[in-house]
């Protein structure tokens, strides 16, 4: 294992930074395996405050801090619409880079990342902290071993009642692509076509509405109200995605819908038995009986913990991450297709 501490910048000081990263970076830097040398963000006051709490020098320009020093890691967690070219770039300046979800604004952008980690011959993860939460690993650990046979359908749901994001650019399309397809629903489609054994993604049939999030009278729980005008994204959105090998995922997810509680879960289904995040368990059947299986305890690993300590140990170590980022593209053609689907009513082939 290398002994040296590993040089760490972080760029986009935003909420996601603060809350999941900067403080699993700090603990990390106090455990003596790596050094947060600089933070950067567009807001001189967000730069500064959070550099001020967790360490590193504060910049406004993510290109000087690039130049000024030689990091090991880049952690990115800007909005969507920058992931691709400060990525590229981090990378082109030898930096291994860790880039919160979603992986880009398309397949091309994420495409163009994956070609800048081989050619500088760097790793590249995108965040999905779903894949380490300890009930996850679990599941993961059952399809492993076979014990769901041949999975022919799964589905990825995460619905909100009104939870549309009042901060932040979420809500703009520019900035964003979509609403809760690529917000939530990158993570639940990341983990149901993880726990399937990621199968080869080759259509899409789907729909996306905008059917709250631009209205005047809007109730949403979550944060403050931003500008109706601005809202040019789908709050919700359905699809069904076929697989090469013959399995289907079904998807659903919404930041506002008519309905009396929020669920979100993925459910995997095999002819021997089947799996679900919520409920937690797996069931089945065997001796003429129906069969469930839980977990009475397990860690408790936050998942954006448990992503950083993983990706700082594969390049401490030399191993391969567990979200590689051709799966992550894989991903993002899913969201593709989906988005095209919807525009012109009718089922998009994935290449």
């Amino acid at each position: 294992m290398s002994k040296k501490k590993l040089k760490v910048g972080l760029i986009g000081a935003g909420g996601i930074a603060k809350a999941c990263h900067l403080p699993n970076w700090r603990e990390l830097e106090q455990e003596g395996r790596v050094e947060l040398v600089a933070v950067c963000d567009i807001i001189k006051e967000r730069a500064e405050g959070n550099a001020a709490e967790f360490g590193g020098k504060p910049y406004l320009s993510y290109k000087k801090m690039l130049r000024d020093h030689k990091f090991d890691i880049v952690d990115v967690c800007t909005q969507n619409r920058h992931h691709a070219r400060i990525t590229v770039d981090a990378l082109n300046a030898g930096a291994h880079v860790l880039v919160e979800k979603p992986m880009a604004m398309n397949s091309a952008e994420c495409q163009a990342m994956i070609k800048a980690a081989k050619a500088k011959k760097r790793t590249l993860m995108v965040a999905q902290h779903m894949r380490f939460e300890s009930a996850n690993e679990k599941l993961k650990a059952v399809v492993d071993r076979g014990e769901l046979g041949d999975i022919y359908t799964a589905s990825a749901v995460y619905l909100r009642r009104r939870g549309i994001p009042g901060w932040g650019k979420f809500h703009i399309k520019r900035e964003s692509l979509g609403g809760p397809l690529i917000d939530i629903g990158v993570h639940v489609m990341d983990l149901c076509m993880w726990l399937m054994g990621f199968p080869k993604p080759v259509a899409a049939s789907g729909k996306v509405w905008k059917m709250f999030g631009d209205r005047k009278d809007l109730v949403n729980c979550w944060g403050n109200p931003y500008p109706p005008k601005e809202f040019d994204v789908e709050d919700y959105a359905t699809a069904m995605v076929r697989f090469q090998n013959g399995a289907v995922m079904n998807v659903e997810v919404s930041w506002a819908a008519n309905i009396a509680d929020e669920r979100h879960g993925v459910t995997v289904l095999g002819d021997k038995a089947g799996l679900g995040t919520n409920p937690l368990g797996v069931f089945g059947y065997q001796d003429g009986s129906l069969t469930s299986r839980k977990f009475d305890w397990m860690e408790k690993n936050e998942g954006h913990r448990m992503e950083i300590r993983h990706f700082t140990e594969c390049l401490e170590k030399g191993l391969p991450v567990r979200v590689q980022p051709a799966e992550s593209l894989l991903v993002q053609k899913v969201i593709d297709a989906i988005y095209e689907s919807s525009k012109k009513n009718k089922e998009i082939a994935i290449r």
